[in-house]
């Protein structure tokens, strides 16, 4: 896994792990995205961690028993989630950003707040 589709080349799961949407090759310049189905596989990792984390700690009985579960499901999630992410990357290239180009009012009537054609 975590090989350029472009050019045939390894990324560095740091690079997968802190870039996962606007990703550049480190060899060929190319914009890479993770692939849907490993940002579901690492979710479902983490949820699992997160659901297992919150059943063995949700019995607690002191001060913090009703808050501490939910802290350390958020945790374990965020934890998780980007280690599996790091070895189970599969990268696609990214589309190309749409560029918008600013359209300048026609037409327009000054502080009246009409823009436009005729009336």
């Amino acid at each position: 896994m975590r090989i350029c589709p472009h050019c045939g080349n390894a990324v560095p799961a740091s690079l997968a792990m802190a870039y996962s949407d606007g990703l550049v090759c480190p060899h060929c310049e190319t914009l890479l995205q993770v692939s849907n189905g490993s940002r579901m596989i690492s979710s479902a990792a983490g949820l699992v961690a997160a659901w297992l984390v919150w059943r063995a700690t949700r019995g607690s009985t002191n001060i913090l028993g009703f808050a501490l579960p939910v802290l350390f499901a958020v945790l374990a999630f965020g934890i998780v989630s980007p280690l599996v992410l790091a070895f189970t990357a599969g990268f696609r290239i990214a589309p190309l950003p749409q560029v918008f180009e600013p359209v300048a009012a026609h037409g327009a009537h000054g502080a009246s707040g009409h823009a436009g054609g005729h009336h």
